[in-house]
């Protein structure tokens, strides 16, 4: 059997099985990877009520919206996402104020945004460092 028969034939015994549980892993990426660090280190300021630099990281649709600056993510663009390029340190904008986030957690966020920006089964809730898991 040549090698693109048995593809064929692996495919055909297996089902295209890994790509339909993408979202359920991203999902849990966002809320075990990304959602404790928004908690933690942006709700405290960008939030529904205090609605620092006109963004709330509480919802995509927030993020994808952006503030004076445009979106703060672009969802498989790293590059072109505000949020990134504030983490980093090099521009103008330099979030948060003070010292950089961790590389570890730059990383985390750039990789979520590479991926898609998925938006996980927590809503991310100021209430503390705490992030609170509603039904949707």
């Amino acid at each position: 059997m040549n090698r693109a028969g048995f593809l064929f034939f692996v495919f055909a015994i297996t089902g295209p099985t890994f790509p339909a549980d993408r979202p359920d892993r991203d999902q849990r990426f966002f809320d075990t990877r990304v959602a404790p660090i928004l908690t933690r280190r942006c709700l405290g300021c960008h939030n529904q009520q205090l609605n620092n630099g006109n963004i709330s990281f509480q919802d995509r649709d927030s993020l994808l919206k952006g503030g004076r600056r445009g979106p703060a993510i672009v969802p498989g663009k790293p590059e072109k996402s505000v949020l990134v390029d504030s983490l980093r340190h090099d521009g103008e904008l330099q979030m948060p104020p003070g010292p950089k986030l961790p590389r570890k957690e730059i990383l985390i966020l750039t990789d979520w945004i590479r991926r898609g920006a998925v938006w996980g089964t927590t809503r991310a809730f100021l209430h503390g460092p705490e992030i609170i898991r509603l039904p949707q």
